[in-house]
């Protein structure tokens, strides 16, 4: 058996401090401690550096601070912004919204422009995702690799989709933008008459339950009242 650390406590609140980009504190999170606390204390150390600033635990740390409770801590020098990072993303305790966060802090362009799309838009991550950079990848972009392939092209689709809630309540559905991608994809689509052949065919577009159901119903509804075959759309 060998010793590497021992385990300190404190009531000196003013020895510790948070360190920069760590995740957002979720005030639910430390009222949940707190009751936890109240019931039963367990010891769950804090982890610090030289500086006191907080590497891992700083919800324990202001549910016990609330608590008027002690703080045990364990001190490793040399660890920073780094260490806190890998050890979040091990736990699996930072959302996507702590990493966008995460790199918003850090000034990179790519996530930025992420965020400020997202805000506009109130799409879901996988929507805003695929529209800026072409696909999902939630462990890439935890990772700090999301990239923006086409900025102009995703606002462009992002506001012919936005376009079609005025006929369709549900079109920020997952599926229904799968296959509205699908439809920008084709050569052959032109979004306007999409639009056009919408305003007169009242309720038809409605929820369905997949990606290709929504196609053959936009090519039902884009082919209404079309003779002239050149004019007709096809997604399959």
């Amino acid at each position: 058996m060998k010793k590497i650390n021992e385990v300190f406590e404190t009531s000196d609140y003013n020895m510790f401090s948070f360190i920069s980009n760590n995740r957002v504190v979720s005030k639910a999170h430390v009222n949940k401690i707190i009751a936890s606390m109240e019931k039963k204390r367990l010891v769950s150390p804090i982890l610090i550096n030289e500086k006191g600033q907080i590497i891992d635990g700083q919800h324990r740390f202001l549910a016990q601070k609330e608590l008027s409770f002690p703080i045990p801590y364990i001190k490793q020098s040399g660890y920073g912004e780094k260490e806190t990072q890998i050890l979040n993303n091990n736990t699996k305790n930072w959302s996507l919204g702590d990493w966008e966060l995460h790199y918003c802090n850090k000034n990179i362009r790519d996530y930025l422009i992420y965020r400020d799309f997202r805000r506009q838009y109130r799409f879901t991550t996988e929507q805003c995702q695929t529209l800026l950079s072409g696909q999902s990848n939630n462990e890439a972009f935890k990772d700090g690799f999301f990239k923006v392939e086409d900025f102009r092209k995703a606002t462009m689709r992002a506001d012919m989709i936005v376009s079609v809630g005025k006929y369709f309540r549900d079109y920020k559905d997952r599926m229904f933008m799968r296959a509205m991608i699908a439809c920008f994809d084709n050569k052959n689509y032109n979004h306007n008459r999409f639009l056009k052949k919408l305003s007169y065919q009242g309720n038809s577009l409605v929820k369905c339950v997949d990606k290709k159901s929504y196609l053959r119903l936009i090519e039902e509804i884009y082919n209404f009242k079309s003779r002239e075959t050149s004019k007709k759309l096809r997604l399959f």
